[in-house]
């Protein structure tokens, strides 16, 4: 039994690095071609991986960068969850988001220089999906899901295209002012 959960954590170990490889591999294409210009065939040479190893881990170009946004999205609800932001602290939430997606503003910038801000939405929105397992939402439900996510969309990519010049906690203030004078409205 030791000897199969020694196995197990080694294929574990060697699908990381294999994901981590490809991931790399695409984000250093993309900074000198263009998304619809790169193939899986340069992919695995950059990365240094079979064409096979590829699609285990992938099914596509997208699918690298859908599963590049929901792992980030899995560590950023981890964090919400564990700090116990995700349902009340709306500033809090929004602050450990922003620290969280900081961290990977590079890759998200790259993106939306490449114009595949579509792709980086519809990962967003079916990352949140598959993360909340609303399959089947309320329509209350369904909007505010929807105007959600796009709330942390565009203030994400604002941020990015200001040159993040706030901090995550000045940003999550300046959010909690905005949700505060919009209840004042109605």
């Amino acid at each position: 039994m030791q000897k199969l959960n020694i196995q197990k954590q080694k294929m574990n170990k060697n699908k990381i690095f294999t994901r981590t490889c490809i991931v790399t591999a695409l984000f250093s294409l993309l900074k000198t071609k263009k998304f619809e210009e790169i193939s899986i065939s340069e992919i695995v040479k950059k990365a240094g991986v079979s064409r096979m190893g590829f699609y285990r881990n992938y099914e596509s170009k997208e699918n690298i960068i859908e599963q590049y946004i929901l792992e980030n999205f899995i560590d950023t609800v981890t964090a919400l969850e564990s700090n116990g932001h995700l349902h009340f602290d709306t500033q809090s939430m929004i602050k450990t988001t922003l620290i969280h997606f900081q961290k990977h503003a590079e890759e998200i910038k790259l993106l939306l220089d490449k114009k595949l801000n579509a792709l980086l939405y519809f990962c967003y929105e079916k990352c949140f999906y598959y993360l909340y397992n609303t399959t089947h939402p309320s329509r209350i439900r369904l909007y505010s899901t929807r105007m959600f996510i796009g709330e942390i969309y565009n203030l994400e990519m604002a941020w990015i295209e200001t040159g993040m010049k706030e901090t995550p906690e000045q940003l999550a203030k300046m959010y909690s002012r905005i949700l505060k004078l919009r209840a004042k409205d109605n």
